[in-house]
C-alpha cells in the first residue's frame, strides 16, 4: 500500500512509529498472529500462541514515490522484494514451521511518502480475514 506525502504532517508523525503502535494494539485481539506454527497429529498445522511476535521492519529509501521516469514503485509494484523483507528462520529448511506468521515493513521515501507491506500466512487467514485485520478499529 502506497501513501503519498501529506505536507501538513511533516515532522509530526513517523509512519513507522504510528503503524507499530497500531499493530501492537491490534495484536491484543489477534494474538495468534504473534505465535508460530507447529505440526500436530496427522500433519495438521496448528498455532502455538508463543507471543514471539511478528516481524516488523523499518526501511528508508533514497528515492521518491514520484521520481520522473521511474515506475518501479508505482502500483502494481514490479519489485515487491524491495518493499517487504523475506526472513527465513535459521534451521527451518524453507518450511513454514516455526516461522513468524506475519511480516510488516514500512518503507519511508525521501519525498515524505511511505509504503506499507504486509505478508500474512495463509494458514492463519484467508483474504477476508486479512481485510478484517487491516480494517480493525476500536
Amino acid at each position: 500500500m502506497f501513501y503519498n506525502n501529506n505536507p501538513c504532517m511533516k515532522g509530526l508523525l513517523d509512519p513507522a512509529k504510528v503503524i507499530r503502535e497500531a499493530l501492537s494494539k491490534t495484536l491484543v485481539y489477534y494474538y495468534p498472529y504473534a505465535g508460530r506454527l507447529f505440526e500436530g497429529p496427522d500433519y495438521k498445522l496448528m498455532v502455538d500462541c508463543t507471543e514471539e511476535g511478528v516481524v516488523f521492519v523499518e526501511a528508508d529509501a533514497v528515492l521518491s514515490l514520484n521520481q520522473p521516469g521511474d515506475h518501479t514503485l508505482q502500483p502494481p509494484c514490479r519489485y515487491p522484494e524491495l518493499l517487504l523483507c523475506d526472513v527465513v528462520p535459521p534451521g527451518s529448511d524453507g518450511l513454514m514451521i516455526g516461522w513468524p506468521l506475519m511480516f510488516v515493513q514500512v518503507t519511508r521515501f525521501n519525498c515524505g511518502g511511505f509504503a506499507l507491506a504486509i505478508r500474512f500466512n495463509h494458514v492463519m487467514s484467508d483474504a477476508l480475514g486479512s481485510i478484517q485485520f487491516l480494517t480493525y478499529y476500536e
